[in-house]
């Protein structure tokens, strides 16, 4: 079995997308359901997407999927996108991981199940940690207990780097990670004050910088992306870049999106600028469409909208350069 370009692990989730006409209603009204979308979503499964559809070869592995018609069609959605799906799980009377995601462009509301997932009984199996080992790029969901610290443990043996997301700056996670993406959703739960205050927000951020050695993210809606470059000592080093302006259809994946372009653009040895620039593209080009990241964008469509934007074009090589891990601060 060839080594995969990137190595993915986490959420595996079919669902649908009910996409609402006007705004998400008040309790007890009313509201026009416009369109209902087939879903194949969950973090790990949109950064694969994305990756897959710009021609990297990505392997996922995650939660058990179920036995049962809507589960398939998941795993034939991915199997048909080029996504290594050889380590995912088809459990006999297994329901499956689904959700549904009410979306009315400006916000969107999900339904799931996944505080049992997650917090009852192990739903998933143990992680291929060779095939970590054996990836370019490794990326994790945070939620996943021992098969998480398995995975990032097999990335920082090999020396590979790691992506991940939504952890506090004082983990072991965040230590280790070539790509941390910190959302507004997480700042709101875990961060009040931050989410809030962009001074306190500021001085959070400056406390990822100087934990996490790598390329850290903040995400904020429409609002500027923040990110830096850890390391030691790092104080709080900020550039900002306006996300750029679509007709939003719907926001669910952007995150996910946006991972999976920021990997990219350290694979193929970019600078920090020009791998946020492009990871942006990717994730408003993914909210000008539904559902989330079922319609990934080919690099063309990304490179149009950077240069419909006055961004210069930018270089691919023929072949991804090896993205390298940084150092664990002391």
């Amino acid at each position: 079995m060839a080594a995969a370009d990137v190595y993915c692990f986490g959420h595996v989730t079919t669902g649908v997308v009910l996409r609402l006409q006007g705004r998400y209603p008040a309790p007890d009204s009313y509201a026009e359901v416009a369109a209902t979308l087939e879903n194949h979503a969950g973090e790990a499964t949109g950064t694969a997407l994305v990756l897959a559809r710009l021609g990297v070869s990505v392997a996922l592995e995650g939660n058990w999927l179920g036995d049962n018609p809507a589960c398939r069609r998941t795993l034939e959605f991915l199997q048909a996108r080029g996504v290594d799906c050889t380590g995912l799980v088809v459990k006999p009377g297994y329901p499956g991981v689904t959700e549904v995601v009410v979306s009315d462009g400006e916000s969107r509301t999900v339904f799931g199940r996944f505080v049992d997932l997650l917090f009852t009984t192990p739903q998933w199996d143990p992680p291929n940690v060779a095939r970590a080992r054996a990836a370019r790029f490794v990326s994790v969901d945070p939620a996943f207990g021992a098969a998480t610290a398995a995975v990032a443990s097999a990335a920082l043996e090999a020396g590979r780097p790691l992506a991940t997301y939504d952890v506090r700056p004082d983990s072991a996670l965040a230590a280790q990670s070539a790509v941390l993406a910190i959302s507004m959703e997480f700042l709101r739960r875990e961060y009040p004050e931050a989410a809030r205050s962009d001074a306190i927000r500021a001085q959070l951020f400056a406390d990822y910088l100087a934990h996490c050695p790598g390329l850290v993210v903040f995400t904020s809606g429409a609002r500027p992306l923040w990110y830096g470059r850890g390391h030691a000592g790092a104080g709080d080093h900020r550039h900002e870049l306006p996300v750029f302006p679509v007709e939003v259809i719907d926001t669910a994946g952007a995150g996910d999106s946006l991972r999976g372009g920021l990997i990219y653009g350290l694979l193929q040895g970019w600078s920090d600028d020009d791998t946020v620039r492009f990871a942006a593209a990717v994730s408003a080009l993914i909210c000008a469409s539904a559902p989330g990241c079922v319609h990934a964008p080919a690099r063309e469509q990304v490179q149009a909208l950077l240069e419909a934007h006055g961004t210069r074009p930018l270089a691919f090589p023929l072949q991804p350069k090896q993205a390298t891990q940084p150092a664990t601060p002391a």
